[in-house]
């Protein structure tokens, strides 16, 4: 995927209001991110993927996340969506999606499951929730599987960032840590581009 093996964060933006999306996404582009994400938890989402793409043209790599079918799938891509990401592993979209060549990301935590992503084809597995047992967990799973790249989500801080790329991670998924509630409602676009600048150097200190 574009952009992500060079700043290997993907920022995402869960449950926005349409009009708070555009000014999140160009604050996190100012702060160095490249790979956002736009979950598919309100029925705007396609919308907004669509306004993203033709407002950011060539300056964002842009996935749709909590996707649960193959129909949701469809609708992103149609939409601009570039990569398609799961909570769980979700065989028939791995199945949409290949007839699409669209690089799916599946949810995983245990073995089993990081496994069998990986073996469905996953481009990259998203290790969800990655706070639950933290970078450690990353670090065992990579001892039998150095050739499945994983990705942490959820609740991967700014502090923790460095350890998970210790512990082998290949990129981080950040949603509330990132685009806070409080900075979107109130249009706080300058906390979102600083706090973006903070997980880019936090990566850079580590790689």
């Amino acid at each position: 995927m574009k952009y992500l093996d060079e700043i290997p964060i993907i920022g995402i933006i869960r449950g926005a209001e349409t009009k708070a999306v555009e000014g999140a996404i160009a604050a996190a582009l100012r702060g160095g991110l490249r790979t956002l994400e736009i979950t598919l938890n309100r029925p705007e989402a396609c919308d907004q993927i669509a306004g993203i793409q033709a407002g950011f043209a060539g300056e964002v790599g842009l996935g749709a996340g909590t996707v649960l079918d193959a129909a949701s799938a469809e609708r992103a891509i149609a939409a601009g969506a570039e990569v398609i990401v799961t909570p769980a592993l979700l065989l028939v979209v791995f199945e949409f999606c290949k007839s699409r060549s669209v690089p799916v990301f599946p949810g995983a935590m245990t073995p089993t499951e990081v496994l069998a992503a990986h073996r469905a084809g996953a481009y990259m597995v998203k290790v969800f929730p990655g706070s639950s047992l933290g970078p450690g967990h990353i670090k065992s799973l990579k001892g039998p599987f150095p050739e499945i790249r994983l990705m942490p989500t959820g609740g991967v801080t700014v502090e923790m960032t460095p350890a998970y790329f210790q512990a082998g991670a290949e990129a981080i998924g950040v949603g509330s840590e990132l685009f806070k509630k409080e900075w979107l409602d109130q249009k706080n676009w300058t906390a979102i581009e600083e706090k973006a600048r903070e997980y880019l150097q936090a990566v850079k200190e580590t790689r």
